[in-house]
């Protein structure tokens, strides 16, 4: 099974790849559209670069990365009919024993950022029974914040080597997380821009992605034909050496 999802992460590497190009493309929509001039933008980034400066000036609240982390194992056990037995949190860290266990329970917490889905889900839920159009900076600003802290957080986490990440294999992990991180800052831009769409974002991501698979095709078969013609001539250079000898 480990060797299976190494094969799976090499075939989705390409289209992180795709992805990442996509993500320029939907860059420069924004400058060239002057998005950068909207009060969503300013306030995502604000919020971003507020959490920026808490987590590299005042002492940074692992218990509740850990809380928010184990809460997400424990969501992603209850949406696969699973039944969650122990639920552990503590600043040192935490876990959950449960009957489940797949790739997606062991990833969730490290792609789904889950205190901007509750920030949103809050906002929504007020937003339904008393507009709060005129305040939308505050969502975006908040968006901002707490997808800083999922990002961070994140980042640290997987530096400091963890065993959700091993447990399924450590390549395949990293394609999954950063393909679907991306894929989630993608969506949540078109959503929010001017200038762009989700037919232009598929489109975009279509192209590259054929590209993408293209290139990588051309290499894997350009590698095979080097291989194949090094082997001819080893084989030949081993039978010419065992004849004169």
């Amino acid at each position: 099974m480990r060797f299976l999802k190494m094969i799976i992460g090499g075939v989705l590497l390409p289209l992180v790849v795709a992805v990442g190009w996509t993500l320029l493309d939907l860059s420069r929509l924004l400058w060239v559209g002057r998005e950068w001039g909207q009060p969503w933008f300013w306030a995502l980034g604000g919020g971003f670069a507020g959490w920026l400066l808490i987590w590299l000036l005042l002492p940074r609240p692992l218990w509740v990365y850990v809380l928010g982390h184990e809460l997400t194992h424990a969501l992603a056990v209850y949406l696969h009919g699973g039944k969650v037995h122990q639920f552990k949190v503590t600043s040192a860290g935490g876990h959950i024993v449960s009957d489940k266990s797949n790739w997606f329970i062991a990833l969730a917490p490290y792609f789904i950022p889950l205190y901007s889905a509750l920030w949103f889900g809050l906002w929504w839920s007020v937003n339904f029974y008393h507009p709060l159009g005129a305040y939308a900076p505050i969502l975006y600003a908040g968006l901002g914040l707490t997808w800083g802290f999922h990002l961070t957080f994140t980042v640290s986490m997987i530096g400091d080597g963890q065993s959700d990440l091993s447990g399924q294999g450590v390549f395949f992990s990293l394609v999954l997380i950063v393909l679907i991180n991306l894929l989630l800052i993608e969506t949540g831009l078109v959503a929010v821009m001017e200038r762009a769409t989700f037919a232009q974002f598929w489109h975009f991501l279509r192209g590259h992605a054929l590209e993408a698979y293209a290139v990588t095709g051309h290499w894997i078969a350009t590698g095979i034909v080097w291989g194949w013609r090094h082997l001819i001539e080893i084989s030949s250079r081993l039978i010419h050496h065992h004849r004169v000898g």
